[in-house]
């Protein structure tokens, strides 16, 4: 045995007390877990019979709140399919009304270019204009005029 300047020591004593303690100690941590674990698995077999008795009420109750959720998502895209269709029409409209505004244009241009092409021939074959045979027109009518004057005169 060892003696220290303190007093005597005794260092099978001091190892043997330091593992009774050490075994304490494991044995305090076993009874702890299995503590826990007890508690674990009695609050496992409570869920499960809280689950038992409650799962038809709880299966109903989540039919309910699927339901509702189907309803909403139903009615979201029902908003979101009309907008779109809205849009859409909004867009067809607007198009459909430039169309026929260009078509418009494209046939006033092809009516006057026709006009402008037919009264060119016309004019080369020697055919008058409208105007031309209005005031050949009026001219015939002021020489009958005058013709009866003279016509007059005479008698």
């Amino acid at each position: 045995m060892r003696r220290s300047a303190r007093g005597p020591c005794l260092v099978g004593h001091t190892t043997e007390g330091t593992r009774r303690s050490a075994e304490a100690n494991a044995e305090n941590a076993q009874q702890q877990l299995a503590q826990g674990l007890q508690s674990v698995l009695l609050a496992g077999m409570g869920a499960l019979a809280r689950a038992q008795k409650e799962g038809p009420a709880a299966f109903q109750d989540a039919a309910i709140e699927g339901f509702k959720l189907l309803n909403q998502s139903r009615s979201a895209a029902q908003r979101m399919v009309r907008d779109a269709f809205e849009s859409a029409q909004l867009t067809l409209h607007s198009r459909v009304g430039g169309a026929r505004e260009q078509a418009h244009e494209t046939l006033d241009n092809l009516e006057s270019l026709f006009q402008s092409r037919v009264q060119r021939a016309m004019h080369q074959l020697g055919v008058p204009t409208a105007e031309e045979i209005r005031a050949l027109t009026r001219r015939v009518g002021e020489l009958n005029d005058n013709v009866r004057q003279i016509s007059a005169r005479k008698r």
